[in-house]
């Protein structure tokens, strides 16, 4: 007789780092995987059951967590240009929906969560080089949604030992691939319209980049501690940095990027501290003022300028050490991987058009 599997929720299973997550517990043979996700998937994956619901409803995350050994909560409101400033969104979403997880997960039992935090909440603007985990929370977060994924990580973490529940969170950092539905999309259309011609700052920054497959499989590899009897003592109630291990130049990962859609390279550069400046007074003056006339979405915001600018590399040691967790993917391979998703961006094929002149 086959063993059984374990039965698992992966919360926001249709987005980005969700899909990954979903091929890789299917593929795996070991687990039952239900999708519990607002929108129904676009390409179903075979064998796995999809639930639509809302995590802003106690209701929807009580009945999809019944029953469930395992919980990956992956769902999160992104700061998209679309909803950077819904920050009730985000609130309702990234703190109290985490929370309705976490009450759901000690109510039935569930042995397992595992929660998708972010290397941004240890994040207040200055430059990080090979931080690790001892690195406290940012004072002040450079943005309203990284507050709000320290909020969900701290509840996630918080509730360790209650009852039979062991939980961990994982702190990806800058993660792309296929079916991103930020960076790459956002490359693309800022490349079409000539903004990114530029460098801020002098263009030596370092940043941590992760394949999102990794990421998926840091997320295995952590169920697996938490699951198993010599190593939970170690990892549970605990979160760890995940990352390629291979940090490069922010402006070179982004000219890749460009030339890799048909662009050209960034090559001018323009002081930090003008263009910050700038940004500031778009974000707290500009944007404000015209709110009452016009709704502007802007992604030239202070956060994204510093993000852009300083050093945000990472350790990812106690992850291999604790977790058994391993890059597979190669930076340049998830690289290739990513750019031949998204042929129908490059320039002059699809949805990013060119700047007329």
């Amino acid at each position: 007789m086959a063993p059984s599997k374990t039965k698992c929720l992966v919360t926001g299973g249709n987005g980005f780092l969700g899909q990954h997550l979903v091929a890789q517990l299917a593929d795996s043979g070991e687990y039952e995987v239900t999708v519990f996700d607002i929108r129904p998937p676009v390409i179903p994956f075979p064998g796995v059951k999809y639930i639509t619901g809302d995590l802003t409803k106690e209701v929807d995350v009580d009945a999809a967590c019944k029953g469930k050994n395992v919980v990956f909560h992956c769902a999160t409101a992104a700061p998209t240009a679309a909803n950077a400033a819904n920050l009730k969104l985000m609130d309702a979403v990234n703190v109290q929906g985490t929370r309705s997880v976490v009450e759901a997960c000690a109510r039935h039992g569930v042995s397992r969560l595992v929660y998708t935090s972010s290397a941004s909440v240890v994040f207040d603007g200055s430059p990080l080089v090979k931080v690790d985990e001892s690195t406290p929370y940012a004072a002040r977060h450079m943005d309203y949604y990284t507050g709000t994924k320290a909020q969900g990580e701290v509840a996630v973490l918080a509730a360790n030992g209650r009852g039979g529940l062991r939980t961990l969170a994982l702190r990806p950092s800058g993660i792309f691939g296929e079916h991103d539905t930020l960076l790459v999309p956002s490359v693309a259309s800022n490349a079409a319209r000539g903004k990114l011609k530029y460098i801020i700052g002098s263009g030596r920054n370092c940043m941590d980049w992760t394949y999102a497959g990794n990421v998926a499989q840091a997320h295995l590899d952590a169920a697996a501690a938490l699951g198993d009897a010599r190593r939970v003592g170690r990892v549970a109630g605990r979160a760890f940095f995940v990352t390629n291990d291979d940090p490069r130049p922010f402006w070179g990962f982004m000219g890749d990027l460009c030339e890799g859609l048909g662009y050209p390279r960034p090559s001018v550069r323009l002081p930090f501290h003008l263009v910050f400046f700038i940004a500031l007074l778009m974000q707290y003056v500009i944007l404000p003022l015209l709110a009452p006339f016009k709704k502007i979405d802007s992604d030239f915001t202070p956060f994204r300028i510093k993000l852009a600018s300083v050093d945000r590399t990472f350790s990812c040691e106690a992850a291999k050490r604790e977790l058994g967790y391993r890059p597979a993917v190669s930076l340049d391979e998830g690289l290739r991987r990513t750019l031949a998703s998204f042929q129908h961006l490059r320039r002059g094929v699809g949805g990013a058009r060119p700047k007329s002149t």
